[in-house]
């Protein structure tokens, strides 16, 4: 048989090439492992891959049965229910102006997720250099790789290979309308199996929809392993935490917009419907953060600020978990500097975004983003500028903070230049789609909200 495994460009089905992933995971977990570090290193050094898989794997999972240290400072509810008990009593509050807010939201977050995909994966250092040396600094329009080729050869900017499927990089230049990413085939995805399965789907109606919808390799992370154990036959809850290392990195919060959009004001609704998304590929803070964004989201259509809608979706993280615990002392440092560059210097201290872990983890983005709204408020080219500049993972964060932007100040408050690229319309593979409208998903969106 084949082995699938020797083809490296396949990335993230390795579980022996991401083993010290695993090892940083396992302790940030507050798991004994510090001991193994040798034994890591000795098994992702094996050159038969089919024996080091073996060995990675049995090391995944002595690691996932070994209880936490009794001095580890937070408790970290694990499954669907006790995730669900922590949440507060429903506080439904009814949103106006549903359709402007809808537009604005699925608008804002394909311009959030536009802006920063061409420099996804870019250090602060580049991103903001390039911005100083387009004039485009701070960032005011979309950026394009039509610009001298000094700085092409600068900044290494091309054109080609495209992602997603897309033949080329989306570069405002390349693009006639929002490309097909991640980011936004989980917003029809969410969107979708509402439609499909009713508002009380069950997390194995997210596996099969998924599997069903998106190719392999057009996932990411956490979700291309959770695929991977789906198909043989390990399912969910089982299919996030087996030989996954990334499993409280950030795919599972940027899948929840939907459900948020169909819950304007009810932040419990939307938050639950994130969970039982989320458990299928991530696990205690990769779905905390899940449900952080869509009760953030859902507050936004009825708080008058992003601090408002921060709090309240405050409540949606467990009290004891690293998450909460990160971006309360986050917020408080906001509160008492209101200082941006600051703010953004503390989580490049906190978190190395050239190490992949660390960069695409829920607890540096989700203070990004929420640094982005408070700052940025009403003025969306700010909001955008401090997302992107901040680095990490510039369109996830892009596109969450627009989408909450949207939500709160509805289209009108998205200036024209951001709007003009997009022409009112997306590219998602999700059911056939094509080319659809955000006017017909905003249509969607109200004919599912009760």
């Amino acid at each position: 048989m084949e082995n699938i495994l020797e083809h490296v460009r396949l990335a993230y089905i390795s579980r022996k090439n991401y083993l010290e992933t695993e090892l940083r995971q396992s302790r940030e977990e507050g798991k004994p492992v510090d001991e193994y570090e040798s034994l890591v290193k000795e098994i992702v050094n094996l050159s038969d891959p089919v024996e080091g898989e073996k060995r990675a794997l049995e090391l995944y999972e002595k690691f996932r049965a070994m209880p936490v240290r009794p001095d580890f400072p937070y408790v970290e509810p694990e499954t669907e229910e006790e995730i669900l008990a922590c949440f507060p009593l429903n506080k439904k509050r009814k949103a106006e102006n549903l359709r402007e807010r809808l537009l604005g939201a699925w608008t804002a977050r394909a311009a959030g997720c536009l802006l920063g995909q061409p420099v996804e994966g870019w250090t602060r250092e580049r991103i903001v250099g390039f911005l100083k040396d387009t004039n485009n600094y701070p960032v005011g329009q979309y950026m394009s790789s039509d610009v001298p080729q000094e700085i092409k050869e600068r900044y290494n900017v091309s054109d080609y290979p495209g992602a997603y499927g897309n033949e080329k990089k989306s570069w405002i230049n390349n693009v006639s309308c929002m490309p097909e990413d991640d980011d936004t085939n989980y917003t029809v995805m969410g969107l979708s199996i509402v439609e499909k399965y009713g508002r009380d789907f069950v997390p194995m109606d997210v596996a099969e929809f998924f599997t069903t919808n998106i190719p392999v390799f057009m996932a990411c992370t956490a979700e291309r392993m959770a695929y991977k154990n789906i198909v043989n036959g390990i399912l969910p809850p089982r299919s996030a935490d087996y030989g996954n290392p990334y499993r409280e990195w950030l795919g599972g919060q940027i899948r929840v917009d939907g459900y948020a959009y169909i819950n304007p004001g009810d932040p419990h609704a939307a938050a639950s419907m994130a969970v039982r998304d989320a458990v299928v590929t991530h696990t205690k803070n990769g779905i905390y953060a899940s449900a952080f964004c869509a009760a953030l989201i859902s507050e936004s259509a009825v708080c008058d600020s992003p601090k408002d809608a921060i709090m309240h979706a405050m409540d949606y993280i467990p009290k004891q978990s690293r998450l909460h615990a990160a971006l309360t002392g986050f917020l408080v440092k906001w509160n008492e500097t209101k200082d941006v560059q600051q703010m953004i210097e503390e989580i490049h201290k906190q978190y190395d975004e050239t190490n992949l872990h660390d960069w695409c983890h829920v607890i540096p983005n989700d203070m990004i983003i929420c640094l982005a709204l408070l700052a940025g408020g009403k003025d969306f080219d700010r909001v955008m500028n401090v997302a992107i500049e901040a680095g990490f993972d510039t369109d996830c964060n892009g596109a969450t903070a627009g989408s909450a932007f949207g939500m709160m100040y509805g289209i009108e408050a998205v200036p024209e230049k951001w709007k003009k690229p997009l022409n009112g319309k997306l590219i998602t593979r999700i059911g056939s789609g094509g080319i659809v409208s955000f006017k017909e998903l905003t249509d969607r969106c109200i004919r599912q909200i009760i």
